[in-house]
């Protein structure tokens, strides 16, 4: 893996690439970092020219609201002008919206487990909810609370904070990406049912179904890879989903059923 370094808007960034063939760009969630896609690193790699970028600390220089317009000037500088982009969780909510605002930058579009419709969960239930997450994960606490220090509390309490209020809905109209969405059917952060939603505002999106919590890359990362390279390595000149409305799909095929068995 290459280490890189070029500057956004005047500040140093440092970004990773890895492997050969049409780039693919990672997006990491709330108080994470590239170090949470290392499980689906290696056989992404192997078939794509893969960029992961750790999001800036969010305050007043990047407040959390610019997190995707960032994004995009990182992209300019890196000279990425057509790529297939994949967001996790809050990276999920940015991937989205850097594709509708950008349609024709965005190729391919995977969102595992976004953020951006609301799911009207109370504080309180939110902060179950994420311990909820923490234990399911237990085993890489010392990844979360590396990347949790280096965010700073202020950065995450503005992020969840944007995470819980911001609504996508509307922009996701416009875009024009092939769409794949990717849920845990154990997520106790951003509960499966919300893919619903998505889908009903992407009606051309799948749906992946796996057996897992919030952080598949950590879960399932066999599946999410699988999951992945299956829709990446697809002809965009064709649709295999000829069906109006959404299409369910499993970690291994697609299917137009909702009775599907789902990935284990």
């Amino acid at each position: 893996m290459e280490v890189r370094e070029l500057a956004v808007d005047g500040t140093p960034i440092v970004y990773r690439v890895a492997g050969q063939g049409e780039p693919v760009v990672l997006v990491h969630g709330l108080s994470g970092s590239w170090r949470w896609w290392q499980p689906v690193l290696e056989p992404l790699a192997e078939r794509h020219r893969v960029y992961l970028v750790d999001l800036p600390r969010l305050g007043v220089r990047v407040p959390a609201e610019e997190l995707t317009g960032w994004l995009g000037r990182w992209l300019d500088v890196a000279a990425l002008e057509s790529i297939d982009l994949i967001g996790h969780s809050l990276g999920g909510l940015i991937a989205a919206e850097l594709a509708a605002e950008e349609p024709r930058r965005v190729q391919r579009l995977a969102l595992v487990a976004p953020a951006g419709i609301p799911c009207g969960n109370t504080v309180l239930s939110r902060g179950a909810r994420l311990l909820g997450t923490l234990y399911d994960v237990r085993g890489r606490l010392p990844t979360v609370v590396a990347d949790a220090v280096r965010a700073g509390p202020f950065s995450l309490l503005r992020g969840a904070l944007f995470v819980s209020d911001r609504n996508l809905s509307a922009e996701l109209a416009s875009v024009r990406a092939r769409t794949l969405l990717i849920w845990g059917e154990d997520d106790r952060l951003l509960p499966a049912r919300i893919a619903a939603e998505w889908q009903r505002v992407l009606p051309g999106s799948r749906l992946v179904r796996l057996q897992c919590g919030h952080v598949p890359m950590w879960e399932a990362p066999a599946e999410l890879a699988s999951s992945l390279l299956a829709f990446l390595d697809e002809e965009l000149v064709d649709d295999s989903c000829n069906q109006i409305g959404p299409c369910v799909v499993d970690s291994m095929r697609f299917t137009g059923n909702d009775d599907e068995p789902t990935a284990r």
